[in-house]
């Protein structure tokens, strides 16, 4: 019952709908043109499309000013930066002072370096002239500032020397 593809008038040789008959407009009907009257916004800016354009455009360059801040890390400008580094290397340069003062100090025997540092600045770092103005800052001087003062109480070297030897006097009342 099925023709054979290959040969004339077989399937798909005859459409199944004819060709449809081309529409006549009516009358009115495409006669005039679609463009937009002069009046009509052809050459009129709309304002709402503008107003959005420049909310648009401020919303971006609040972006980027923010970007840019973020950037820079809140400095603004060479100088602010230059005067941050000043900063950092002054501060540096006053602890690099505090522990070479520190090391001469602890070498000179001195107890309390924070005060030792204060009066060796105002004696322009002469430790010899600091140790005969404040003696008490440096060790050595009296009695040993560790002790108490007191005698030491108890059996020091006269008691059990094993824990055996330890059982057998509490046991026979030693």
């Amino acid at each position: 019952m099925a023709a054979d593809p290959g040969k004339p008038g077989g399937e798909g040789a005859t459409p199944q709908d004819p060709p449809a008959a081309p529409q006549d407009p009516k009358p009115g009907e495409g006669a005039t043109p679609q463009d937009p009257e002069p009046g009509e916004g052809g050459k009129d800016p709309n304002v709402h499309k503008l107003e959005r354009d420049v909310a648009n455009r401020d919303k971006r360059i609040k972006e980027l000013e923010e970007q840019l801040e973020a950037a820079t890390g809140g400095q603004k400008t060479a100088e602010e930066r230059i005067a941050s580094i000043e900063e950092q290397l002054k501060s540096m340069e006053e602890e690099r002072d505090a522990a070479k003062s520190d090391s001469v100090l602890a070498a000179a025997g001195c107890i309390d370096l924070e005060l030792g540092r204060a009066a060796l600045a105002s004696l322009d770092g002469d430790v010899d002239k600091l140790r005969e103005a404040k003696p008490y800052l440096f060790g050595g001087q009296g009695p040993d500032p560790r002790s108490t003062g007191g005698k030491p109480d108890g059996d020091a070297g006269h008691g059990p020397t094993t824990i055996a030897d330890g059982v057998k006097a509490r046991l026979h009342g030693k």
